[in-house]
């Protein structure tokens, strides 16, 4: 509560307002309470609201360390999950939408995660999970480098032969197509699909 901005906002204020503030929950957030009775502490006014709101801001404290510590908990589970997962293997978890979780090992401490469904995760990028310790790891967006094989440079090769044959036009920009098309969506969904393959990554690999 040092970086408390209401307190300089409240200091030309009389005890009685700041009593008042320090009152009402349903008005003001507790930042402006707890900044209410911390001036009122200054000036050495006695009250029982002071002793109530620093109460409050105890239970507040605990709750934020227990979520805390819950929360270092379930990414601890989820690491010891994915690090049974073999090198070079996928983990294959389902969801409830029927689509399906990996998580390929590519190495000592990082991982490949996607989303396996119909359609779109053959166009759509990944995100790469770098193990730091037992308990934290770091989520970074990246292209699905098979989708670019095989749409990118697969695409572009059938370019080639067609040219070749007579069916389009020699032109690099024609050459070029497949790939820029392969790259560019993977990077156009990439902030999108980052933030969904995170929060289903999470969520499912938690409760392992």
């Amino acid at each position: 509560m040092t970086d408390n901005h209401f307190i300089e906002k409240f200091k030309s204020k009389s005890d009685t307002e700041l009593e008042m503030i320090a009152v009402n929950s349903k008005s003001f957030v507790f930042d402006a309470r707890y900044a209410a009775i911390t001036l009122l502490k200054d000036r050495n006014y006695d009250s029982d609201i002071i002793n109530q709101v620093e109460k409050e801001y105890k239970n507040l404290v605990k709750a934020q360390e227990s979520k805390t510590k819950d929360l270092k908990s379930q990414d601890q589970r989820l690491i010891r999950g994915i690090r049974q997962i073999p090198i070079k293997k996928t983990g294959k978890y389902g969801l409830k939408s029927g689509n399906e979780l990996q998580v390929k090992r590519l190495n000592e401490d990082y991982f490949q995660v996607r989303i396996e469904d119909h359609f779109i995760s053959e166009f759509a990028p990944v995100i790469i999970c770098k193990i730091n310790d037992d308990s934290t790891y770091f989520c970074y967006p990246f292209l699905y480098l098979k989708s670019t094989l095989k749409f990118g440079f697969g695409g572009t090769a059938l370019i080639i032969i067609l040219s070749f044959l007579g069916y389009v036009e020699n032109e690099i920009f024609i050459f070029s197509l497949p790939l820029v098309m392969s790259i560019g969506l993977q990077l156009l969904l990439m902030p999108f699909i980052y933030f969904v393959i995170r929060y289903f990554f999470k969520k499912r690999l938690r409760k392992e």
